[in-house]
This record gives C-alpha cells, sequence and structure tokens, in this order.
C-alpha cells in the first residue's frame, strides 16, 4: 500500500541525496540505485493519482486530503527532476542526463506493471471473497426460511 502523505517528503529527501552526490563528483553507477527508488516514488505517485492504490472499499472514502498529498508530491517530483536535471548536465559526465531518463523510464514501467499487477490481485481476492460471503449467506438464508416453512406447516 501507498503510503501518500509521504511521498512529498520522499522524493524531495531522495532527489536531495542525488544532487548532492551528483555535485560532489560520485560515479554515476553508484548513484542509478537512488535513481531508480525516484522513478519507483514516480510510479507510486501515478498509481495514486489514478485511485488504484486503494482497495475496492478504501476507494469510497477518499478524502481532499489525500488528493492534495497527491497533488504535493507531483509538484515535488516536477521540482526535483528539473533540479537533477540541471545539477546533471552541470556537473556530471556527458550523456549522464540522457542515461538516468532512459533508466527512469525503464524503472517505472516496471514499478507501474508490479503495482498495478498487485492491484488487480487484490481486487480480484476482494471480489471473490464477496462472492463466496455472498454465496453462503444466500445458503444460510434459504435453509432458514425452509426450516422456518417446515416449522410453521408441521408445527
Amino acid at each position: 500500500m501507498i503510503e501518500v502523505l509521504a511521498l512529498a517528503g520522499a522524493v524531495t529527501k531522495i532527489a536531495g541525496g542525488i544532487s548532492a552526490a551528483v555535485k560532489a563528483g560520485k560515479d554515476i553507477n553508484s548513484l542509478m540505485p537512488s535513481f531508480g527508488r525516484l522513478a519507483k516514488l514516480e510510479a507510486d505517485i501515478n498509481l495514486a493519482e489514478t485511485g488504484k492504490h486503494k482497495g475496492p472499499l478504501g476507494r469510497l472514502t477518499s478524502s481532499e486530503e489525500e488528493g492534495f498529498a497527491i497533488a504535493q508530491a507531483k509538484m515535488a517530483h516536477k521540482q526535483a527532476m528539473e533540479e537533477l536535471r540541471s545539477a546533471c548536465r552541470l556537473y556530471g559526465p556527458n550523456g549522464m542526463w540522457d542515461l538516468v531518463v532512459q533508466e527512469q523510464a525503464n524503472a517505472r514501467t516496471r514499478q507501474r506493471k508490479l503495482l498495478e499487477e498487485k492491484a488487480e490481485a487484490r481486487d480480484k481476492l476482494f471480489y471473490s471473497l464477496s462472492i463466496a460471503a455472498g454465496l453462503i449467506v444466500f445458503a444460510l438464508g434459504s435453509a432458514a426460511m425452509l426450516w422456518g416453512v417446515d416449522f410453521y406447516v408441521n408445527g
């Protein structure tokens, strides 16, 4: 489950760490996992925006606070990406930003697919359990009705 209220803070923290590392001249290979976490957060933000981060019942109780948190996370991500692009182009080696963009797109795609598969599996489980509970209630209700009719007719 995605913690929507913490997304903006996580984006800012990770982006700040990456920016400081790029300015310090760290190797691009050591920074790629951090860029991957940033891409994962972007996929989380996009999934939260579509509402798939909640279960079927949770979707009924969406709050304005959550909507503002998602908007704040999107703005923080956009600002962080602009700052990182600038830092990578100024302080990083040639082609660093292009490589980062390509790898982030791949990571975002993988994360989005993973999150959507989890959401689909959760929804499928919820609906299966709902149908099973409905069938049990129907069977018990039918048995109680037949017992009541039998009791009324036979005394």
